[in-house]
């Protein structure tokens, strides 16, 4: 038997996973090389600007809090900072080693984990947040993501999300042209974000995010950031 038996659903996701380029190795070299200088790079000390809105708005701070792709911890420590118990997850040792090292300058402490988000199962939080790890996400891996949503969130506690709109680009791939093309990340209209998310959550908004709100990061207009609740 080789490892492309398949004899049950998670076996057809781990044989796409694997024709796929590797994540674990990909976001290793993004974050210890540093290439690419995004702007969660150069200023790993700002949080999204809907993050800090979302604290502003919720009736009382989120007690337990799971960051999904955390990279190198802006966000985690930022809601560290506000009383959150936070774990962050991300799959390059580089980002969380880094992350570590930001949590202790700020004097916060953070539970930081190098491992999937897939790894989370059956938790209770009362607020799940994701700043670029959906859209990255292959489309058959969308189905395990959700399942996770649904049985780490509480009835009534929230999911933010910040994500690609195909806003700024004018082609709009399908889900089939991220195997067929081989795309590492992929954008999502505004109807598409509804169609996935509508069934298990309460939409409070989806809006894009706004630059020029201080003490955040900016040039993120290319981002649709939204906040559900769970039903």
């Amino acid at each position: 038997m080789n490892n492309y038996d398949i004899f049950t659903v998670e076996d057809v996701f781990n044989m796409l996973d694997a024709k796929l380029q590797d994540q674990r190795e990909r976001w290793e070299s993004f974050y210890s090389q540093r290439n690419f200088k995004a702007p969660f790079i150069n200023h790993p000390d700002l949080p999204d600007e809907n993050l800090k809105d979302f604290f502003s708005k919720f009736e009382r701070i989120p007690n337990t809090v799971l960051e999904l792709g955390c990279g190198e911890g802006r966000n985690a420590i930022f809601m560290a900072k506000q009383g959150s118990n936070v774990i962050g997850v991300d799959l390059s040792e580089s980002a969380i080693k880094n992350a570590q090292m930001q949590a202790n300058k700020n004097n916060v402490k953070v539970n930081f984990q190098c491992k999937s988000i897939f790894e989370f199962k059956n938790m209770n939080f009362d607020f799940i947040y994701d700043s670029g790890c959906f859209h990255h996400l292959p489309p058959h891996r969308r189905i395990t993501y959700l399942e996770l949503l649904r049985s780490s969130l509480k009835p009534g506690s929230y999911f933010g999300l910040a994500c690609f709109s195909t806003e700024v680009d004018s082609e709009e791939y399908t889900d089939w042209d991220y195997y067929e093309r081989h795309i590492t990340g992929t954008g999502f209209s505004k109807e598409k974000l509804e169609k996935i998310f509508s069934d298990d959550f309460e939409i409070i908004e989806i809006r894009k995010y706004r630059d020029g709100v201080p003490d955040t990061l900016q040039g993120l207009s290319f981002l649709w950031t939204a906040l559900f609740k769970r039903k």
